[in-house]
């Protein structure tokens, strides 16, 4: 796959430095790790930045995944906007849904749009979650 997208090319420059920081960069990668493989296909992924030969959590993460579904499927940029508007549109959509909405994944988007950090639990599905919520605005695929 030809990546088109011009902050395809643009790596990682800032390191995470808050806990919310790294709290987003914790779903974006659980979600590329694990998440959202039935639907896509990864072509860029940087999470993180070399500091001394080690890698630490970057701020300004990035990837780049095409709808493995379609044959010349969409591309798709992923990067902290995605994560955050992704995690705020997921809440809402879990608060609208009252008593059916799954408690597991209500609970880890509330403790994470309060910033309780220290009680935040999430999976690879709530990360799949945020993902499209992110890019579609609803869930797609399932």
């Amino acid at each position: 796959m030809a990546t088109t997208s011009p902050r395809a090319s643009r790596r990682p420059t800032t390191l995470a430095t808050t806990d919310r920081d790294e709290a987003l960069n914790g779903l974006f990668t659980t979600a590329l790790e694990g998440g959202i493989g039935y639907w896509s296909t990864c072509s860029v992924y940087h999470w993180g930045i070399d500091v001394d030969g080690r890698l630490r959590e970057a701020k300004d993460f990035i990837a780049v995944v095409e709808d493995s579904e379609s044959e010349d499927g969409p591309e798709y940029v992923i990067d902290r906007h995605v994560i955050r508007i992704g995690a705020a549109r997921l809440y809402r959509h879990l608060i609208g849904l009252g008593e059916q909405a799954n408690s597991y994944h209500l609970a880890a988007m509330r403790d994470f749009a309060r910033g309780n950090w220290g009680d935040l639990d999430y999976d690879s599905d709530t990360a799949d979650m945020v993902v499209q919520f992110g890019l579609f605005g609803e869930l797609v695929y399932n």
